[in-house]
């Protein structure tokens, strides 16, 4: 048979090519949707790491120093520390307003003291002439300090009035007013019995040291309240109120323990259970040459709304965030309060 026999008509033949390529795309799409034998599955999302602001802070924070609560104005009187002074605990760091009138009441109070304990000496050993004169020097003592405190008395009730001073510290004043008074009448009747050698006597003599005693004891609490201490070691960060300053709510200086540092993480509530204590983490910031490999010491029990400005890891201002306490594995630049992020895996 010849070639020519069997050739189809061109439509025809048309028609078949058009037909296989169909099956062939077919054929091809549901062997595409098929499910891949060894296909790995997609991650869900409790896999993944979680990602967090952080920053840089001394393991026992950063503490505000400031002056007593109960006085409306406070002056630094002297500051004696400037920025990044290494103090010890306990160090003065700075002498508040009225520090010179205190310390004078003070060296006041203690020369009452020793005259109220020479006193007492003399009246054991037996009445002299001589007690007489020391009587007298005792009275004028109480006498002076008596208008000392009134004055003071005087001026405080007008600085009340005006709003300056607390309804504790004019109290305080009166108090002391009225112990002067009744120091004075202590010395006047010990005066008129000096003539008498009785008991008695040795029994004013005692109670005039404990009075001279308690003088000092107050007069010493009301300068150290007028002593700015510091309350643990650490290095000054900043200064917030200089010499002759009224102190703000600001305080006087910052000031943190620098030994130790740790990063805090700013977690949203919601991956806050996803973290554990002993939990590996890793710390990445513009100010770390390298990545710092790090562990979760503490996840705290309170929430709280974020306060700082928005950036692309949180949500941002008022955000309500959980405060996770990460241990460095390796030291931190001294950068209190530097932003770094915080990559944390979560607990399996």
């Amino acid at each position: 048979m010849s070639t020519a026999s069997i050739r189809m008509p061109g439509s025809r033949r048309a028609l078949i090519v058009v037909a296989a390529a169909a099956i062939a795309a077919a054929a091809g799409a549901l062997y595409m949707s098929r499910p891949a034998a060894n296909a790995a599955p997609a991650a869900t999302p409790g896999a993944q790491e979680i990602v967090a602001r952080g920053r840089i802070e001394p393991l026992g924070r950063v503490m505000a120093i400031n002056g007593p609560a109960d006085t409306p104005v406070t002056v630094v009187h002297k500051l004696l520390v400037d920025q990044g002074s290494k103090v010890k605990a306990g160090e003065v760091l700075a002498l508040l307003d009225g520090y010179d009138v205190r310390s004078t009441d003070l060296a006041v109070q203690r020369d009452s003291l020793k005259l109220a304990e020479f006193q007492l000496a003399q009246v054991k050993a037996g009445a002299k002439s001589a007690e007489i004169a020391a009587q007298a020097s005792t009275l004028t003592a109480r006498q002076a300090l008596l208008e000392q405190t009134q004055r003071q008395w005087e001026r405080g009730t007008t600085l009340f009035r005006n709003g300056f001073v607390s309804k504790e510290a004019l109290d305080t004043m009166v108090s002391n007013r009225d112990q002067a008074r009744s120091g004075v009448a202590q010395a006047e009747d010990v005066l008129k019995s000096l003539t008498e050698v009785r008991k008695a006597d040795e029994n004013v003599a005692l109670a005039q040291v404990k009075v001279a005693r308690a003088a000092v004891a107050r007069a010493e609490a009301a300068l150290e309240r007028l002593i700015v201490r510091a309350p643990v070691s650490g290095t000054v960060l900043s200064i917030q109120t200089r010499t002759g300053e009224a102190i703000t709510a600001d305080g006087i200086l910052r000031m943190a323990d620098l030994s130790q540092l740790i990063v805090v993480a700013e977690i949203d509530e919601s991956q806050a259970g996803r973290i554990a204590n002993g939990g590996a983490a890793k710390i990445e910031g513009s100010m770390l040459p390298q990545p710092v490999q790090a562990k979760v010491s503490r996840i705290a029990h309170e929430v709280f709304r974020q306060k700082r400005p928005a950036s692309d890891i949180l949500i941002g201002r008022d955000a309500r965030i959980v405060e996770v306490e990460l241990t460095p594995q390796t030291p931190l630049p001294f950068v209190v309060g530097g932003e770094v992020t915080v990559h944390l895996a979560p607990k399996g």
